[in-house]
């Protein structure tokens, strides 16, 4: 596990590219804006926030951040793709991020946001998942719910939002992200595990691990 810290060096970040101009297309970004943190390792983890205007102003500006990777200062800069721009903290150290290293493999956790280095043959792809419920998770819920709840059991389903869950642990070898439940209500399970046969595949729900880690039968 690698701690991260900030310096007052920094690589640059790719120079953004101009948006081609149509009926609905956005303008050149505004505001642009970038911050960069350094782990311990070598590291770097890079967030660019910028707000792009509409032709015409038919809409307000919209805030977005991307976030980008190096392995040192002199390295290629890989986009590890966009967050909401009010998903996280206002500044990365606040969010404390994990580098985590297994051999050749790679994870970094950012707040409610886990991300995957796979090698591919055309260079490095950053895939990436959110610790809230998804895929059959809400599933699992709402029926873990209904069992426990008379009332939710006779009402149209359940707010996911209202459960949220926040990066607990992963295993890399074993390719397992488990999430851990951020509140204290009884009636949902204390963790939701995802497991993928193999390294480079998408993270799917994974009920049998996930009863066996909250002692359901």
């Amino acid at each position: 596990m690698s701690s991260a810290q900030n310096l007052h060096s920094a690589p640059a970040i790719p120079a953004p590219q101009a948006a081609a101009m149509g009926s609905n297309s956005v303008a050149d970004p505004i505001q642009r804006s970038s911050e960069c943190l350094r782990f311990a390792t070598g590291e770097w983890l890079i967030d660019e926030s910028w707000r792009d205007a509409v032709p015409g102003g038919r809409r307000r500006p919209q805030y977005r951040r991307r976030l980008y990777f190096q392995n040192s200062a002199v390295a290629p800069c890989e986009s590890m793709g966009e967050i909401a721009a009010g998903g996280i903290h206002a500044t990365i150290p606040a969010a404390r991020p994990l580098l985590l290293r297994s051999g050749e493999r790679c994870v970094i956790v950012l707040d409610h946001y886990v991300f995957q280095r796979w090698q591919r043959p055309h260079g490095p792809y950053w895939y990436g998942v959110t610790t809230l419920p998804f895929g059959a998770a809400a599933f699992f819920l709402r029926n873990y719910l209904r069992q426990r709840d008379a009332d939710a059991a006779r009402g149209d389903g359940l707010s996911l939002p209202d459960v949220p869950y926040a990066f607990g642990h992963v295993d890399i070898e074993r390719n397992v992200l488990v999430t851990s439940r951020q509140h204290d209500d009884p009636r949902f399970p204390q963790f939701l595990v995802y497991s993928a046969p193999d390294y480079g595949t998408a993270w799917q729900f994974d009920a049998e691990r996930s009863r066996r880690v909250n002692g359901i039968r």
